[in-house]
């Protein structure tokens, strides 16, 4: 099972030398690096468009599955995520080529 799960892994890691996007500057721009990092890439964040009650719902659950939310960061990162990638996010995905 071990192996398995291994491999799922590194099925899903980005390949050497992939650039993701920039988070936006903000106050708690460094403790969602910190929280999210761990487990998800940035474009996964980039491309939301949630609501402040959606990215509450989504930043408790991933705390209940093993994300690092100190309780005095939690509320800055649920603002930070709501105003970066809330409703009116503008995000476009970049077109990519074949992988030669």
């Amino acid at each position: 099972m071990k192996i398995l799960l291994a491999l799922i892994l590194a099925a899903t890691l980005p390949t050497p030398g992939t650039k993701f996007k920039e988070l936006p500057p903000g106050q708690a721009k460094a403790d969602v690096e910190a929280a999210c990092y761990a487990c998800h890439a940035s474009d996964l964040l980039v491309q939301q468009r949630l609501t402040p009650k959606q990215w509450l719902a989504t930043v408790e659950k991933m705390m209940r599955w093993g994300a690092v939310v100190p309780e005095e960061t939690k509320t800055p990162i649920i603002d930070y995520l709501a105003k970066s990638f809330g409703v009116g996010n503008k995000f476009v995905p970049t077109k990519v080529g074949p992988v030669k």
